[in-house]
């Protein structure tokens, strides 16, 4: 169903892996099929996403209805799948790539990242603040995006170690909707902070991919993973199907990049967000409760 063995690295600044027909045109057009026949989506986000999130109980009916999604779940929703995924990344970054300093024992298939609102004392509460023995779990929605969506520059969520992308269906360069990896202009040996938002003027492009059909992207969510989504026109073109997932911890992680820790800082703030929108910066000293 899925051929893990398509992936190579890309020349990158954080560790990326990237293949061609991992998922074959048959199977993607399966998947459309079945998110198009979804009755109802969990919400809609960035200006045109919408998804069908882990977790709902819409995602559950949805996967009761649809074989191949079901499928698919089952794949990624193992722990001997995640392992799968870690080894990969173990062969291919061997020259002192970041590591996770608390790696978990123990898989659990029935947790999510929650997705409600929280304002930033409530989000590092939930999390606590004791990093070691963590949990992995699977994170993973169905989505399909309209005209008008986008995705600024910025990290994942600070408890996320591997983020991944399954194009379902080809996307024209003109029409953008391209994912768009970045790193910080200024060169340097070592870096005391990595901000979670970076304004557009201290990146520069580092690669881009045009949706592809049965195109599949993994990517390690290190402090300095930047990466967005160019605005999606949507004339005479499909839409924009896509499968978005990770592999999240249920508490932050704690990333090490040649003999440096990096802790994550949330921001402080009043307002009510979705997890996934809250700013929290990785500094190299823990933070203070």
């Amino acid at each position: 169903m899925l051929s893990t063995n398509k992936l190579n690295k890309i020349k990158s600044n954080f560790p990326v892996l990237v293949g061609d027909n991992v998922v074959s045109k048959n199977m993607c057009n399966l998947l459309i099929k079945e998110i198009s026949n979804s009755k109802s989506f969990d919400d809609m986000i960035m200006g045109g996403r919408s998804r069908i999130n882990k977790g709902s109980k819409n995602f559950n009916l949805y996967i009761k209805n649809s074989i191949n999604s079901a499928k698919l779940l089952k794949l990624f929703n193992s722990k001997s799948f995640y392992k799968k995924i870690e080894n990969l990344f173990t062969k291919n970054f061997k020259d002192g790539s970041w590591v996770n300093l608390h790696k978990p024992k123990s898989f659990n298939p029935k947790k999510f990242t929650i997705k409600k609102k929280l304002n930033s004392s409530e989000l590092k509460k939930m999390l606590g603040n004791n990093y070691t023995n963590p949990k992995v779990n699977l994170d993973i929605d169905f989505s399909v995006s309209k005209g008008g969506y986008r995705l600024r520059p910025h990290r994942d969520d600070i408890t996320r170690l591997y983020n991944f992308l399954i194009y379902l269906s080809d996307i024209p360069k003109k029409n953008g909707g391209s994912l768009t990896i970045y790193r910080k202009k200024a060169k340097k040996n070592f870096r005391k902070s990595f901000r979670r938002f970076p304004k557009i003027t201290e990146l520069e492009i580092v690669k881009s991919f045009t949706p592809k059909k049965g195109t599949v992207v993994f990517f390690q969510s290190t402090p300095n993973s930047y990466h967005g989504v160019k605005r999606f026109i949507e004339r005479n073109c499909p839409k924009r199907f896509f499968i978005y997932g990770s592999y999240a911890l249920n508490k932050p992680v704690i990333w090490n990049y040649k003999g440096i820790s990096y802790y994550p800082h949330i921001i402080s703030t009043k307002k009510r967000m979705l997890t996934s929108f809250h700013d929290a910066n990785y500094l190299t000293t823990a933070p203070k409760h």
